[in-house]
């Protein structure tokens, strides 16, 4: 009867073991799978592509970086309010029929210095209002304090 619960207890722990041996191949093989560079790469630039990029320069020393979260129909305006609220940052602005022209940001407003509120996505002036102007995944839009002959 001893040797009868010997072999019992003999083949149960190599089940065990049997079975400990698969599960770690199955789980850990999976996890340590070899990933190439260009499907990091490829990763990392989808991730980069789902946001946005905020710059509200004040001046050449005073220039602010944010980074927020791409949401489908967000405007540059909306980008703006919404960074201006998160920081309680002052946001003036005036609505015309053409949309919304941004009055102020923080602490400097339009005119002074013979400056004013001018943007920017992706370097490029667009020739819509702020409110108008819809964004795409991955843009950088910057609101720069700037001279602007009219």
């Amino acid at each position: 009867m001893k040797d009868h619960n010997k072999r019992n207890l003999s083949l149960g722990l190599i089940l065990i073991i049997v079975i400990l041996i698969g599960i770690w191949l199955l789980f850990f093989q999976e996890f340590n799978k070899p990933v190439s560079v260009e499907q990091v790469k490829v990763e990392l630039e989808e991730e980069i592509k789902q946001e946005l990029i905020l710059v509200i320069n004040n001046s050449e020393e005073d220039v602010r970086t944010y980074v927020s979260e791409f949401n489908q129909g967000i405007t540059a305006f909306d980008l703006l309010k919404n960074k201006a609220e998160e920081l309680d940052l002052t946001l003036e602005t005036k609505t015309y029929d053409i949309g919304v022209l941004i009055e102020t940001i923080g602490d400097k407003k339009n005119g002074d210095d013979g400056k004013y509120w001018l943007y920017y996505i992706n370097n490029e002036m667009p020739m819509v209002a702020a409110d108008k102007k819809e964004l795409s995944p991955g843009d950088k839009v910057e609101f720069k304090f700037e001279e602007f002959v009219f």
